[in-house]
């Protein structure tokens, strides 16, 4: 009996049989997750079991969710192999994030990637490439329910409303919710909780505190909520009688009251969403509120809505005024109020940043600042001090290229099945620092206002092999699937910022498309060939695969290589920082610059060096590109 076959016999899913096959088969030999004939991946050790989670649950039409994988080897160790995703219905992400615009049950299904031991295994064809063999995959299925978006939803009910949990244990919560002519419902909500954790179906795992916490659904649109009782008690322990609050003697056959009785508990706050918004001058947003009650509960509220800087309707509707600033947008209800920070910028081509952003990287750390003819810089930015940089960049009328999880490769590797190879774990918990309510703020308004073009996820994803620490290991640990995954987990935490990737347009994985990364920046230098030609070539691939482009030129290693035995680089722009390498020469710089900058969303150099920008020749030429550069309309490094 095939693995296949157990798996749908499991599920119980007979209509849907067939189209898991199909699934299954497709997440082992498609095109997203088959090796190349050419060459074997290396991949973590052998899976021997996958769960998927949350293993089954409800979600309203265009509610994203986030599915999760999780794995054991043979020997019982816990690993996180890359999967591949498919869906019986909606759509889903490489990351596993899940949305459907149409109503149904659908199956989620997560399958393992052929190991290098398998290619390795496999006969050798005709033509001296290896072919794998269809093998069982390791695989694991999720169920999600679609609902239609609720209209006229009054409450929420969350049930169990008091729960008694053990350290350590778990327990389901489940949400309904009522709407105007008293019709019980499914909803999509989203869950937080005090105490432990909850995932997204709901399901609580209590933490070692114990005592009485909470846990709390909500709605979708952000106005409704229902908290529960949680109590924490020792591992084979009772809990405080006093510690749980006793409910009614008198049962209640219905769970949800009726919404016509005046309620029992009082508005004790109103809350406004969104709390922090960046709008483009003359435009609009929308805004909602409503009530907490004094037990934690929502409640509908009427309020008023006033604002600084525009006009805001009754409804909520704001309009943003002229004037680019910081300004507010307050609702009030029996003298009770809560105010949004509303941020107001100029739109592009009505007065705002003009120009394609210019310059070399690492120029705020190698000289201190950025100044004209250079209005860009991209440097490594610690969570500790990139408020300060976005700040000092605003203040200074230059933008950023970030670059959140730069640096050596040898911060993001580990020995993985033996072998030394990127960690995306590291890498995971580097860009987890950023995630803070200050820091998503700050690069909201900064991608919003033209601070923040963009951020690099990885630089040179196509490099491989083992030697001289510029690698990220064996060849096929890197991919433009995963490194898409990459882009989709920056773009959870920041999902305004433009996302992208450092690499030759046709050096890493030519033939296959990003889904996720906004852009990717490619550098040119003199053995490319002709620079027209190089810019044609980046261009296609970017309409071919609906992202954008920003070029780069190699200033320090991009002009004719010396080749002759003595590397002095005579009648070049200087030697390189590597081997037979020579720098461009100022004419050199000037005609790539010409050509390159204003075909992209930006023009990048690497990368300051002290000498070869301060030559007066260099500089003539940079102030040619910038002049050139600054009078163009600005460009979006986003997804087209």
């Amino acid at each position: 009996m095939t693995y296949t076959f157990k798996l749908a016999r499991r599920l119980a899913i007979s209509q849907h049989l067939g189209m898991l096959t199909i699934l299954l088969l497709a997440a082992c030999a498609g095109e997203s997750t088959a090796p190349d004939g050419s060459a074997p991946p290396d991949a973590p050790p052998e899976v021997a079991s996958l769960r998927v989670t949350p293993r089954t649950i409800t979600i309203e039409t265009n509610q994203p969710i986030v599915f999760r994988s999780a794995a054991e080897t043979p020997s019982g160790d816990s690993l996180a192999p890359p999967v591949a995703w498919n869906a019986s219905g909606g759509s889903i992400n490489p990351d596993g994030t899940f949305t459907s615009d149409s109503v149904g049950t659908f199956m989620v299904i997560a399958a393992t990637r052929p190991r290098a031991r398998d290619f390795a295994d496999a006969p050798v064809a005709r033509d001296g490439s290896r072919r794998l063999p269809l093998r069982e995959p390791r695989a694991d299925t999720s169920l999600v329910r679609v609902v239609p978006r609720p209209g006229n939803l009054l409450r929420l009910a969350v049930s169990p409303d008091t729960a008694t949990v053990a350290r350590g244990a778990t327990r389901t919560f489940t949400v309904m919710g009522r709407n105007g002519t008293g019709v019980l419902r499914p909803v999509g909500v989203t869950w937080e909780a005090t105490g432990g954790v909850i995932d997204p179906a709901g399901v609580y795992t209590a933490g070692e505190s114990i005592g009485t916490h909470r846990v709390i659904a909500t709605s979708v649109s952000r106005t409704l909520a229902d908290t529960a009782i949680v109590v924490i008690v020792p591992t084979g322990g009772t809990p405080d009688p006093d510690s749980i609050p006793q409910p009614d003697p008198t049962p209640d056959p219905d769970p949800i009251p009726d919404p016509d009785p005046a309620p029992t508990s009082t508005l004790a706050r109103v809350v406004l969403t969104p709390a922090v918004a960046n709008v483009a001058t003359g435009r609009t947003a929308q805004f909602a509120a409503y009530g907490r009650s004094t037990v934690g509960d929502s409640l509908p509220v009427a309020v008023t809505f006033s604002a600084t800087g525009g006009s805001v309707t009754s409804a909520g509707l704001y309009t943003a005024g002229s004037q680019a600033g910081s300004f507010k947008v307050i609702a009030t209800s029996n003298g009770i109020s809560d105010t949004s920070v509303v941020t107001l910028v100029r739109a592009l081509g009505s007065g705002g940043r003009t120009g394609l952003p210019f310059g070399p990287s690492q120029q705020l750390g190698r000289s201190g600042g950025v100044v004209a003819p250079f209005s860009m810089s991209s440097d490594a930015a610690d969570a500790v001090n990139i408020v300060s940089r976005i700040n000092a960049a605003r203040a200074g009328n230059y933008t950023l290229m970030l670059s959140m999880t730069g640096g050596k490769h040898e911060r993001y590797m580990s020995t993985i099945g033996g072998v030394q190879q990127f960690d995306e774990a590291k890498w995971r918990a580097k860009m987890d620092t950023y995630n803070t309510p200050a820091i998503k703020a700050a690069m909201a308004q900064g991608v919003a206002d033209g601070i923040i073009i963009g951020n690099l996820v990885m630089d040179e994803p196509h490099v491989s092999g083992g030697g001289d620490g510029n690698t990220w290991g064996p060849r096929g640990t890197m991919t433009k699937l995963r490194v898409d995954g990459m882009c989709s987990y920056v773009k959870q935490i920041f999902p305004t910022l433009p996302t992208g990737v450092f690499h030759q347009h046709d050096t890493f994985e030519p033939n296959k498309s990003y889904k996720v990364c906004d852009f990717m920046t490619v550098q040119y230098n003199h053995r490319r060939g002709s620079v027209t030609a190089f810019r044609d070539e980046a261009l296609a691939l970017g309409r071919r695969d609906g992202h954008a482009i920003m070029f780069s030129l190699n200033i320090l290693n991009g002009g004719v290589q010396d080749k002759d035995g003595n590397v002095d680089c005579a009648g070049t722009g200087g030697r390189g920082t590597f081997g037979i390498n020579c720098r461009m020469t100022a004419a050199q710089v000037r005609e790539f610059g010409m050509v390159l900058g204003p075909a992209g969303c930006g023009l990048f150099m690497w990368r300051y060096d002290p000498e070869f920008v301060s030559d007066p020749e260099n500089q003539r030429a940079f102030r040619d590109i910038g002049g050139r550069l600054a009078t163009l309309p600005a460009k979006s490094c986003t997804r087209s």
